[in-house]
């Protein structure tokens, strides 16, 4: 390695701060561009230097802390203090950064150091009040949770004493110094990732959006699936009587769903009957955006009553995705409605008093300010109705009932079951070392926040699935506002562990999900979901029964398949609807679309001219039946109804079946105008993979010279928001991925064998060789061997030794 001169140092730091193109950084310092970016290189290579091989440190036996092939480090020690010291430490090593980051993304402390561009960021948290939360929830954990997240942040704060090469390089050109890590900030990070899992307000509003529109006849029309549902739980597993006391949810209720941007993720387990070595198999991707640095971070635990691998949220002492030497287990997020929105009736001649059953009570505030790097620091004043924080200003105002819009008489406040403490680490904690899988469900029977589809299997042969987490209950089962007035809308405790959806070992020898509806509507208790369409979770079906028996790498093989039947059968109407193509490029473009197998790969042209077709048919779907004002709204979700409007004027959605028809054809032609604008008039080179391409944006690079060594190129990417191997783009062009299935795990549970990759890589330091050393890999639908065996594995060590 390289060892730079204090003066090199202080260069690299100033270029590093300075806008501006690298070409002109470098004649600044009468450096050539090669050399600019050689003393840069060896600054960022320095500050990933972990230092001492063996140093002291606040432990009471040796820690142990070895980075395998991969960067992932496997720490071992003997108690449980000094291991999750020893996490908090490789942790801070890798990511403190992001840490940080992360930190005041809980707080709402971001604008501080990035400026206005994360005010809103820091609105939402201060509303969420992620902070109080945390604190309250700190103080009612479990001691052992509270011993794990003690230690965590005696292990950061360490290696934030060592520093032996300084601060990470953001935090020197944003100009600041973190303050000490706290167990509460761990918490907070846990808590607003949970916001990000269940609050998506936008399901709330959205169907009432949908109704005003349409009217509920036809706003069921609009929610059309994309195929049969297909539901987790089958029949047979549940006794449907007798049923919670409740209403029947209408239809509209029980069809609307997520959004289509390629949110989600899959899971399965497969018992022996269908396992090619006779053991039990598991297999999880989980789908979140792609971040730079990753928002997973993958480590062992050895030592204490744990020997377990797997992946955490960034700041966390628990594993929620791995296996032990027994069990494994595997997460989707389950989507049963855990927030409401109520409208609450403000009094008309005191803005200060809301309606509570037959008085006027004043609100409570909560006042405080967020700093802004740049710009006057913002008061923000959160009220409170019934215990609530009121979010109007979270709820844009077009997606508001008439009553609200415009007037000081109504508000929304928000009910969310991560405002109550809870302790999840300690589920996660007990799962880490379950043994079997009666043992692994009964751990999450405190689990309250997020809603998740757990997938276990076990050494023995075992499998099982358990839908987790507090479902409150409602006497009306509705998707959208609530009155706060009604008691028929007001929460009622929530289903009971034993109540909610689980199964044991089937007689078809599997499980999955894909973020589909749970189970079958007959089921006793409303589950209030807003399950994701059907396109992943029947493509899973089919090659579960075609490809068993099925082996570590069958299951990974599913997991990066880019077959997406909904595309296909869309392609087959599309086709024939556009039965007298123009010559030339129209042409070719249909015969594309007539040969194509539904596979997105890099390579296709056909998938090409499908999605940009879907993506502007769609929007012209929308413009037929919504106003302007509230098209954002309507193309979040209804794809299946486009889809479906391909082969028949479905709910008499244009006037005639002509107008459908001409409609279809006036989006091709101007989709193909797209296309050969972006990618020439020659068909062949309307690859796929020349639009949809995968690559990461660090959140602090500014500067064309940051972006050079923090942000991680675009390179073509397969798939689509349809497919097993997902990669959604969102709404609307470019078709860049923005999130999808960045983490891949396999694992048979009947031996060590184990397989994982994850993108871009798992360290934070673009220093270090791991910062994005598996992106190759990952595009290239690639796996690796996890290091799972008795010990720890070669690698580079370092040795913390008690003071």
């Amino acid at each position: 390695m390289t060892h730079l001169t204090s003066e090199q140092r202080t260069t690299a730091r100033e270029v590093f701060a300075t806008p501006g193109e690298i070409a002109d950084l470098a004649a600044a310092k009468s450096l050539t561009v090669e050399a600019l970016l050689d003393l840069v290189r060896a600054y960022l290579a320095e500050k990933a230097d972990p230092g001492l091989a063996e140093l002291g440190a606040p432990v009471d036996k040796p820690v142990t802390i070895t980075r395998d092939e991969r960067g992932v480090p496997h720490i071992a020690a003997e108690n449980a203090a000094d291991l999750f010291f020893g996490l908090g430490y490789a942790h801070a090593q890798d990511r403190l950064w992001q840490l940080d980051f992360h930190r005041r993304y809980a707080h709402g402390t971001l604008a501080e150091v990035l400026g206005p561009e994360r005010l809103n960021d820091d609105i939402l948290a201060r509303t969420l009040d992620i902070t109080g939360v945390s604190e309250a929830t700190y103080e009612a954990l479990h001691p052992e949770s509270r011993e794990a997240y003690d230690a965590f942040a005696l292990g950061v704060n360490a290696w934030m004493s060592d520093l032996p090469n300084g601060l990470p390089a953001e935090f020197e050109w944003l100009g600041y110094e973190p303050a000490p890590w706290t167990p509460i900030d761990s918490i907070a990070i846990l808590r607003r990732w949970w916001w990000y899992l269940t609050g998506r307000l936008h399901v709330l509003w959205i169907p009432e959006v949908i109704r005003a529109t349409l009217g509920d006849q036809l706003a069921a029309t609009y929610y059309t699936p994309d195929a049969p549902i297909g539901t987790i739980v089958p029949p047979g597993f549940y006794d449907p009587e007798p049923r919670w006391p409740s209403r029947e949810a209408e239809e509209l209720d029980r069809r609307a769903g997520g959004d289509y941007a390629g949110l989600g993720s899959n899971n399965w387990t497969i018992g022996p009957s269908k396992s090619a070595s006779g053991s039990a198999l598991i297999a999880s991707d989980p789908h979140v955006y792609f971040t730079v640095p990753m928002d997973w971070y993958e480590y062992r635990l050895l030592g204490a009553g744990y020997d377990v691998y797997g992946l955490a949220y960034p700041g966390q002492p628990g594993l929620f995705f791995g296996r032990n030497k027994r069990v494994g287990w595997a997460v989707t997020n389950n989507i049963c409605l855990q927030r409401d929105l109520y409208e609450e009736t403000v009094n008309p001649d005191n803005p200060n008093q809301y309606r509570r059953g037959d008085t006027w009570e004043a609100f409570e505030t909560r006042t405080s300010v967020i700093v802004v790097k740049g710009a006057a620091p913002v008061e923000q004043v959160t009220r409170y109705a019934h215990g609530r924080p009121v979010v109007d200003h979270l709820v844009p105002d077009e997606a508001k009932p008439a009553a609200l819009r415009g007037t000081a008489n109504r508000a929304l406040s928000l009910a969310w079951t991560g405002f109550q403490p809870s302790d999840e680490i300690k589920a996660a904690l007990d799962v880490n070392r379950a043994t079997t899988v009666h043992e692994a469900r009964a751990a999450y029977a405190p689990w309250k926040t997020p809603t998740w589809n757990m997938m276990f299997a076990d050494a023995d042969g075992h499998i099982g699935y358990q839908t987790i987490g507090a479902i409150p209950l409602r006497e009306r089962p509705k998707l959208g506002f609530r009155d706060a007035g009604d008691p028929a809308d007001r929460w009622q405790g929530a289903i009971p562990f034993t109540g909610l959806p689980q199964m044991t070992d089937p007689e078809r020898g599997w499980i999955a999900s894909a973020n589909n509806q749970t189970a079958p509507d007959d089921f006793p208790y409303p589950l209030s979901g807003a399950w994701t369409p059907e396109d992943r979770y029947p493509r899973i079906v089919d090659l579960m029964e075609a490809r068993a028996p099925h082996s570590l790498e069958s299951m990974h093989r599913m997991q990066t398949d880019v077959h997406s039947a909904r595309a296909l059968k869309a392609a087959k109407a599309l086709v024939a609807a556009m039965s007298s193509p123009a010559p030339g490029a129209q042409a070719a473009a249909v015969e594309a679309l007539r040969a194509w197998d539904g596979e997105l790969t890099t390579s296709t042209t056909a998938g090409t001219v499908y999605n940009v077709f879907f993506e502007q048919w769609h929007n012209r779907v929308m413009e037929e039946r919504f106003p302007a004002e509230r098209h954002s709204f309507a193309i979040d979700s209804g794809n299946g109804l486009s889809a479906a409007l391909l082969s028949e004027n479905l709910g008499d959605w244009f006037d005639d079946d002509g107008a459908r028809l001409a409609a279809i054809r006036e989006t091709f032609s101007v989709s193909l105008f797209s296309i050969v604008e972006t990618l020439g008039s020659d068909s062949a080179g309307w690859q796929w993979g020349k639009l949809h391409t995968l690559g990461g944006r660090h959140p602090a690079a500014r500067t064309p010279l940051q972006r050079h060594f923090f942000d991680v190129p675009f390179e073509p990417h397969q798939g689509g928001t349809a497919t097993v191997r997902n990669a959604g783009y969102g709404l609307g062009a470019p078709f860049t991925t923005k999130s999808g299935g960045n983490y891949r795990f396999v694992a048979d549970l009947g031996s060590s064998a184990a397989r994982a990759v994850v993108w871009p890589g798992n360290s934070g330091e673009p220093g270090s060789r791991h910062y994005a050393d598996q992106v190759r890999t990952f595009l290239d639908d690639g796996i690796y061997d996890v290091p799972f065996g008795e010990g720890l594995p070669e690698g580079e060590t370092i040795r913390l030794m008690p003071d």
